[in-house]
């Protein structure tokens, strides 16, 4: 099976076992976990990246990504491009994290994933600074008196982050030569519309670039069943054929609630003693709100949860998310 994340950051709990677990996630040998840029992995080679990879080489799934614009582009270009399930891809470590290339058309259980990775980097307010310049030193403390986030060339940030002029071409030739049509599209950030329209939803700065133009020419021709993305830290539908992800994993055509049905934190939609339906792993069960934590718990801080009592059963669910429940129970 076939399963999504958005940016992880070089932070790996969600991907462990016992996040699996926690959240009833079945994931194992022959699944794919796909991450949506930004997977932070290749930043330096230092102890701990030799130490995550070896973690990732004792996983039981494949894990799957796309560039974003928090990767070192120069320690990816150390790694040789080969082949693989019909498109040019980097071996991080062999056959368990595995980078899909820019304007690949790869064949997946059966489905066809068409991705195009980077995005520009929206935290350079402080500005992308050189430290060959000779305002280097006063650049960086004119940032940090700001608290304004810069980046250093070469160190956190790689001009590789959009992508070249041959790069978009090779992703137009290869959608040529399928009447461009894909399953799935699997890119960091989105067109420039839907950016548009995100951007009016959440606070941001993302502008239009040459990437986001790019991907709207392609909106313009492609035919696909849904558009996977990550780049601007939230999770829901923009629509019913692009789903934005962060921090939830989904799997393959699971539905995400769109923007404005969105639980936010601190602001839960129920109450004690509300009598609710809610979903628990292949189930539908009806109880009483005992407990609400309005802020979520010590297990997950991205939503209310409840703790719903099931009379019938005598039983306490406890940390049920608000996305899990359905609706009032009459």
């Amino acid at each position: 099976m076939v399963y999504l994340t958005g940016d992880t950051h070089n932070e790996f709990t969600r991907l462990s076992n016992k996040y699996f677990k926690k959240y009833d996630l079945e994931i194992g040998e022959n699944d794919y976990i796909i991450v949506c840029g930004d997977l932070g992995l290749c930043w330096s080679k230092d102890k701990t990246f030799e130490w995550n990879c070896k973690w990732f080489a004792e996983k039981p799934y494949t894990l799957l990504w796309v560039q974003g614009n928090h990767e070192n582009y120069d320690m990816i270009d150390e790694y040789p491009i080969e082949k693989w399930h019909g498109g040019k891809v980097r071996h991080i470590v062999r056959d368990k994290v595995i980078l899909l290339e820019r304007g690949q058309i790869f064949n997946i259980e059966g489905k066809t994933f068409f991705t195009f990775g980077g995005a520009s980097s929206h935290d350079t307010q402080g500005g992308i600074l050189d430290r060959t310049s000779c305002e280097f030193e006063f650049m960086v403390q004119r940032a940090r008196s700001l608290y304004l986030p810069y980046r250093i060339i070469g160190e956190s940030w790689w001009s590789q982050e959009l992508p070249s002029e041959e790069e978009m071409q090779e992703g137009l030739l290869n959608l040529q030569k399928t009447d461009y049509k894909v399953d799935y599209v699997i890119t960091h950030c989105c067109a420039t519309e839907l950016q548009n329209k995100i951007m009016s939803y959440v606070d941001g700065n993302s502008k239009p670039d040459i990437l986001t133009d790019y991907l709207q020419e392609l909106e313009s021709k492609l035919e696909y069943k849904h558009w996977y993305f990550g780049h601007y830290h939230h999770d829901f539908n923009v629509d019913e054929n692009h789903t934005l992800l962060y921090k939830k994993i989904i799997s393959l055509d699971e539905q995400l609630p769109e923007y404005g049905r969105v639980p936010i934190i601190g602001m839960p939609k129920f109450k004690r003693n509300d009598m609710v339906v809610f979903k628990f792993r292949d189930d539908e069960k009806c109880g009483m709100i005992q407990i609400v934590d309005a802020y979520g718990t010590f297990e997950q801080d991205d939503e209310p949860s409840y703790d719903i009592c099931v009379e019938e059963e005598n039983c306490l669910y406890k940390h049920i998310r608000e996305t899990d429940i359905v609706r009032k129970a009459c």
